[in-house]
C-alpha cells in the first residue's frame, strides 16, 4: 500500500544550514601558497576539511596553484580507488513528472513531451540488453510522480536484480529519484538498493524559487535539501549529491 508524503515531516535535525552569507564571506579572501599547501596535505592525509578550509580550494585562482589541487586530487584519487573507472548505466524508467521545473523537458507544462513507464516486461528487456554488453551497475532514473512511490521503486528495483543473463546479472541497482519520507527510504533501501542519489539542482535559494514554482512539490526548498539526511537515517548508507 503505497502512503501519502509529509514535506512537513523532515530528519532528526532537519534544517535549512545553507548560509548564504557565510559562504560568500569564506570565499572572499586572498589565498596564500602556504595556506593552500597546509589544506592541501591535510586532504592527502585523508582528513575531513573545515568549510573554512574547502573554501580555501575554492578561492585559490592562480594557474599553478589550481594545478597543485588537481595534481593533489589525482594522488589522492589512486590512493583510494586505485588506477580504476567504475561505470553504470542510466536506466530511465518513466517521465511522468508533477513538478514544472524551467529548465527540464519533463516539466508537466512541456506538452511536447511523450510520457512513457516501463511496464515489468520493457524493464526485463532493457536490463538484458545492458547485461548482454557487460554492464553489472545501473541507475534507475525517475521522474517525480504519484506514480513512482517508494513501492514501485523498490519492485523496479527488485526486477532488476532478478533479471539475469547467462553469467551475466546486475550487481547494483543505484537509484535517482525523487526525494521520500523516512518510510519511503526504509522501503526501498530493503530492495537492496546501492547508492541513492539526488540532485539540489541549485543550493541558491533565490535561483532555486526562481526555477522550481512554489507550487509544486520540488519547489519545497528544504524538503528536498533534508532528502539525503532522511535516506540516511532509513539506512541508505550510500547517497550522492549534485547539482
Amino acid at each position: 500500500m503505497s502512503h501519502t508524503i509529509d514535506q512537513n515531516t523532515l530528519s532528526r535535525d532537519g534544517c535549512d544550514f545553507i548560509d548564504e552569507d557565510s559562504l560568500h564571506g569564506l570565499l572572499d579572501i586572498e589565498v596564500q601558497p602556504e595556506r593552500l599547501d597546509e589544506v592541501i596535505a591535510k586532504s592527502l592525509a585523508k582528513q575531513a576539511l573545515t568549510l573554512e578550509e574547502t573554501a580555501v580550494l575554492l578561492a585559490a585562482d592562480r594557474p599553478e596553484m589550481v594545478e597543485k589541487i588537481f595534481d593533489a586530487a589525482r594522488q589522492l584519487k589512486r590512493d583510494v580507488y586505485g588506477n580504476r573507472i567504475v561505470l553504470f548505466a542510466p536506466l530511465y524508467i518513466g517521465n511522468e513528472c508533477m513538478n514544472d521545473c524551467q529548465y527540464c523537458a519533463f516539466r508537466r507544462s512541456n506538452r511536447d513531451a511523450v510520457r512513457r513507464t516501463l511496464d515489468e516486461d520493457e524493464l526485463r528487456q532493457q536490463v538484458l540488453a545492458l547485461e548482454e554488453k557487460g554492464h553489472k551497475r545501473l541507475i534507475l532514473v525517475f521522474g517525480e510522480h504519484p506514480r513512482y512511490d517508494a513501492e514501485f521503486i523498490a519492485n523496479s528495483a527488485k526486477t532488476v536484480y532478478a533479471t539475469k543473463i547467462g553469467h551475466g546479472e546486475i550487481r547494483r541497482v543505484n537509484i535517482n529519484a525523487a526525494p521520500l519520507d523516512y518510510e519511503g527510504f526504509t522501503i526501498v533501501k530493503k530492495a537492496g538498493i546501492g547508492t541513492y542519489q539526488i540532485f539540489q539542482e541549485t543550493y541558491h535559494h533565490e535561483t532555486y524559487g526562481r526555477v522550481h514554482p512554489a507550487d509544486t512539490r520540488k519547489g519545497n526548498y528544504l524538503w528536498r535539501l533534508d532528502g539525503v539526511s532522511r535516506a540516511m537515517e532509513a539506512g541508505c548508507d550510500d547517497v550522492g549529491i549534485g547539482v
